[in-house]
């Protein structure tokens, strides 16, 4: 990612300076990412992460894929091991999951086949052959409760691992419903413990989540990952909420269905929903450290600032190597205007999850507060450059959310940028979640109307229907 031993990596950032470096339009930019590879990393901060890429890694990228460049090449390189995955913003015609007929499990290949393509996966990757393959032998099923424990582990390198263990399998054994919902579930939770671009990791779950559907429609992990990408990725919460509700109807022994709609609930501000989802996956898991720092952060959201914090401290000391944990903590230090604990914790999880720009990013952050305490003059230059890089990245984001720079604003004091920047994702059209964030900005600036008003007009409507 360095030309040289200590040069440092040349940063790309968003999807407009990405496309122009190849010499294209944004939307071939992120059909690349998508579809070829295109070597695009993702950054912290709101719900849809900003997207930047290294010069040096493009390059590499460019020289691998130079027969592709010319316009005339087609729309999409078969890949041999994943089915190809529908646009991760599919058009108002798409396919709804519940609108799909919920019979038996289809029995013959015949019906899989038709299915897959209703869904718009390809199957020019698959190897058809007799059923009976799919059914793992022991050597092979060693190999897939293996790369399950690696999913389980949240590591990024033992996620990335697994995740190639099951896209091979899923291959060999596309007509196993057990294979392709665990590969999709690992795509998910490489977006939350990996660095791999949330384009790439959306189109591939949602591929092995239609993939499992199309075996076993009533496939309750299926519902659940496509209701982490209808909430976080598609903006669609209530379409986010049916599909949770009607995984947990299906499996309500499963603490994921129940822990990834309690966090959903927590990001709206649905706090007593969220709160009795946690408690059902809770103990479901007792004591899980993946479960305990979505609860902390659940916690945080609701204004329980004080048990959150605790929590999350508990767990990071005990699960040091747990990137979630650190991913909250660095958020709960700057609201609590701890700069260097904000800098020291996003360090961790730039180790952690392999982000070398996110860890020199942390570096030059803290030699900023160094320079901030030594000149006497408080902490407006750190606060100055979080800021200017919060909107930067947002402003060029596919996905703009702009609570992530709102809630910097607010932190920093700084109401005339807070205002510009909700007029912003006003004019964009923008609809929040984010109650973590949206909570301290009230709280900075109580009784004012106007911010009052904006935050309200750009609140997301309720998910829960009890």
């Amino acid at each position: 990612m360095t030309g040289q031993v200590g040069e440092p990596a040349r940063r790309i950032e968003g999807w407009k300076s990405i496309a122009a470096y190849l010499g294209r339009d944004r939307s071939t930019a992120i059909r690349w990412s998508r579809e070829r590879g295109l070597p695009v990393h993702a950054l912290p901060g709101g719900r849809s992460r900003s997207v930047y890429a290294l010069a040096a890694e493009l390059d590499a990228w460019i020289s691998g894929q130079r027969a592709l460049l010319p316009d005339q090449v087609p729309d999409a390189i078969p890949d041999p091991l994943v089915p190809k995955p529908p646009p991760a913003r599919p058009p108002a015609t798409a396919i709804d999951p519940l609108a799909l007929p919920r019979p038996a499990p289809p029995r013959h290949w015949s019906i899989v086949l038709s299915a897959l393509a209703l869904l718009g996966v390809s199957v020019a990757g698959f190897v058809w052959i007799d059923a009976s393959p799919d059914r793992l032998d022991v050597p092979t099923h060693a190999r897939f409760v293996a790369a399950r424990d690696d999913v389980a582990m949240r590591s990024a390198p033992r996620l990335h691992a697994a995740t190639a263990t099951l896209t091979r399998l899923a291959h060999d054994h596309p007509g196993n419903v057990e294979v392709q919902e665990a590969l999709a579930e690992a795509w998910v939770l490489i977006r939350e413990f990996g660095s791999a671009a949330d384009t790439l990791c959306i189109s591939r779950a949602r591929a092995a989540a239609a993939a499992a559907r199309a075996i076993d429609p009533n496939s309750a992990v299926a519902d659940r990952v496509d209701g982490v990408i209808a909430y976080w990725w598609d903006g669609k919460p209530q379409l986010a909420g049916k599909l949770f509700r009607r995984a947990i109807a299906d499996a309500p022994g499963d603490p994921l269905a129940h822990l990834w709609y309690a966090n959903i609930l927590a990001d709206n501000g649905e706090d007593a929903a969220a709160q009795r989802a946690f408690d059902t996956a809770r103990t479901l898991a007792p004591g899980a450290p993946w479960l305990l720092a979505d609860y902390g952060w659940g916690l945080w959201s609701a204004g329980r600032t004080k048990e959150a914090q605790a929590l999350l401290t508990t767990v990071a000391t005990q699960y040091p190597t747990l990137a979630s944990v650190h991913d909250a903590l660095s958020v709960t230090a700057l609201a609590a205007g701890d700069l260097a604990g904000y800098a020291h914790h996003l360090s961790i999880r730039a180790r952690v999850r392999g982000e070398p720009e996110l860890l020199a990013y942390s570096a030059a952050l803290r030699r900023t507060i160094d320079s901030d305490r030594r000149a006497g003059i408080g902490s407006a230059a750190t606060y100055a450059v979080i800021l200017s890089r919060a909107v930067s990245i947002t402003q060029n984001d596919d996905l703009p959310d702009h609570s992530w720079p709102a809630f910097v604003a607010a932190v920093a004091g700084d109401r005339a940028a807070l205002v510009a920047i909700l007029d912003e994702a006003r004019a964009r059209g923008e609809r929040w979640g984010s109650a973590g964030f949206v909570r301290r900005v009230r709280a900075r600036f109580a009784g004012d109307a106007r911010i009052d008003a904006a935050l309200r007009a750009l609140a997301q409507p309720p998910i829960d229907t009890a």
